[in-house]
């Protein structure tokens, strides 16, 4: 009986044990960039699922293929199975390779889910930052701020200068692009309140339009910039950039100006 549990132990319990860390590592290195495992509850289950069905892959491939070759460690086959989960180039799907997808079947589609909700995270949380500006002067202002934060947190250790000078190259394009369409925001609707006050009227309903799409480039222009802080930044920068979103909206978001106006 002893030699018994300790057999179940060694041949299914050990390998999802070496398992577990293993691919939860590996999770965290395929998705470095694309978002944070832990951002929401979402995310987080669905690394859970990846992490608990290749550990039962390896336990299951452990107790069933290690009797008939004993000379593979268990410890191994856990390692190897959460290594799984590392993307392979074109020219590695061949043999182990292909061992490899037979034993990880049902990951494709777990990782695929994964992915999606990292993008699809990283959306709502640049949309919820962005959002709520009535001012081309305030987005600007605070589309600085964002530059500048991250800036400040480029020149880390691990990052050769090449990756630095490119994120850093990276940051201004994006922050060039928000002022461009700040300022193309402010053009229009300076032209239109001035049009409309000579002649007496309401803006029509091409001109909100117009207004209307140039808010629209600025906003999505913004969120485009909040994607590298999102990417480079940390979670605990997320209360910091909102104590920033906070001192840069309008204290008069209600006021009857043009912005106001024609945007609403």
């Amino acid at each position: 009986m002893a030699g018994d549990q300790a057999s179940i132990i060694s041949e299914w319990v050990l390998p999802a044990a070496i398992c577990a860390p293993v691919t939860w590592v590996c999770l965290v290195f395929r998705f470095r960039e694309d978002g944070r495992l832990l951002g929401t509850y979402r995310s987080a289950a669905l690394a859970f699922c990846v992490v608990l069905w290749t550990s039962g892959m390896a336990a299951l491939a452990s107790g069933l293929l290690l009797p008939h070759a004993s000379s593979v460690p268990p410890a191994a086959v856990g390692a190897a199975t959460g290594w799984g989960v590392i993307p392979r180039g074109r020219g590695e799907r061949s043999g182990g390779r292909a061992v490899m997808a037979v034993v990880t079947l049902g990951n494709s589609l777990l990782l695929h889910e994964l992915a999606l909700r990292l993008r699809t995270d990283r959306a709502d949380w640049c949309d919820r930052l962005a959002e709520g500006f009535g001012d081309c002067w305030d987005l600007d202002a605070f589309a600085g701020d964002v530059r500048r934060h991250l800036l400040m947190r480029v020149d880390v250790s691990g990052r050769t200068n090449r990756m630095r000078a490119a994120v850093k190259r990276e940051i201004g394009e994006r922050h060039r692009e928000v002022r461009a369409a700040a300022q193309k925001w402010i053009t229009v609707e300076t032209r239109i309140d001035k049009t409309c006050q000579q002649q007496g009227r309401r803006p029509t309903r091409d001109e909100i339009r117009l207004v209307r799409r140039a808010f629209g480039e600025a906003e999505q222009y913004l969120k485009h910039l909040l994607e590298l802080e999102h990417t480079y930044g940390k979670r605990s920068d997320a209360e910091k950039l909102r104590e920033l979103k906070r001192r840069h909206l309008s204290a008069e978001h209600g006021d009857a100006g043009a912005a106001g106006e024609l945007v609403q």
